[in-house]
């Protein structure tokens, strides 16, 4: 199977990877747990969380494999305007999950997530200025750096809260949606420096996405509450997949490298002239 082939293959195969999960998680949100809210004994709900997750991500490692290698640079982005609205759309989405929290009760925020909210919104426009910017350069590492941060330190800050829960299965999604975020938000820094890698990019991108669906399911059926989270998440998210499916577009992943240049065969040297035989007669 070409390049292009398993290109077209990976967006459906990432939807339907989505929608799998998300409706395993909505069965057993509603039928694995007891009244307390606890998982009876011998359940194997987060067992089939944990498997079908692994068995996702490691399809859509297979899958990413055989796409082109080449190292990513800023060119592989379009500009289009589909793209341009969901890369604004995400960056609507996370200024304002920063924003609520600092204008519902700053004051009763911890001093590391009034900061962190803070500088969510300064990294939501650092990413305007990545979607908007006209010169793609190397001085994009630093807007793109900021973005890598952002979900670094918000994914330490919540493993905190998480590590509190003693129910696996309450964590596991987020997480993972997380963990995809914060290595696909590093690995596009690389791409001004034209260091990216194509592979990874597509494989993370899709992976956050996927698990992203499964953790909204937590919001939508009350499970979790939360508006500036699940807006955090889904700015988040939104830019991780676009950037996938850029990278997935056909002249992205038909790009050959280019040509060497011949190299000059040096000149041959002029032959040196023998000396003059001496002729002078002895006495």
């Amino acid at each position: 199977m070409g390049q292009s082939q398993t290109a077209k293959l990976l967006r459906p195969l990432a939807l339907g990877s989505a929608l799998l999960l998300a409706a395993v998680r909505i069965n057993h949100l509603r039928t694995a747990f007891d009244e307390n809210g606890l998982l009876p004994p011998g359940s194997r709900a987060l067992t089939v969380t944990v498997l079908l997750s692994a068995a996702v991500f490691l399809m859509l490692t297979l899958a990413s494999l055989r796409l082109n290698r080449l190292p990513g640079t800023e060119d592989c982005f379009s500009g289009g305007a589909v793209w341009l609205f969901l890369r604004l759309a995400a960056t609507v989405l996370l200024f304002c999950g920063c924003a609520l929290p600092l204008l519902e009760a700053p004051a009763l925020l911890e001093k590391a997530w009034r900061w962190t909210y803070l500088g969510g919104l300064l990294t939501a426009l650092a990413m305007l200025w990545t979607a908007l910017a006209v010169k793609r350069g190397p001085a994009l590492f630093w807007f793109r750096l900021l973005l890598a941060l952002f979900t670094g330190v918000s994914l330490v800050l919540r493993f905190r809260e998480w590590s509190h829960d003693p129910m696996v299965i309450h964590i596991a999604p987020p997480l993972l949606a997380w963990v995809c975020c914060m290595m696909e938000t590093m690995l596009l820094t690389g791409f001004p420096l034209k260091a990216g890698h194509r592979r990874s990019g597509v494989l993370f991108g899709l992976a956050a996405g996927v698990f992203a669906c499964m953790t909204l399911v937590d919001y939508l059926l009350g499970q979790k509450s939360g508006l500036s989270e699940v807006l955090i998440l889904l700015g988040v998210a939104l830019w991780c997949v676009t950037a996938a499916l850029e990278l997935l577009r056909p002249q992205v992943q038909a790009e050959q490298p280019a040509p060497e240049a011949p190299q000059e065969q040096p000149a041959p040297e002029a032959p040196q002239p023998e000396p003059p035989e001496d002729t002078d007669p002895t006495p």
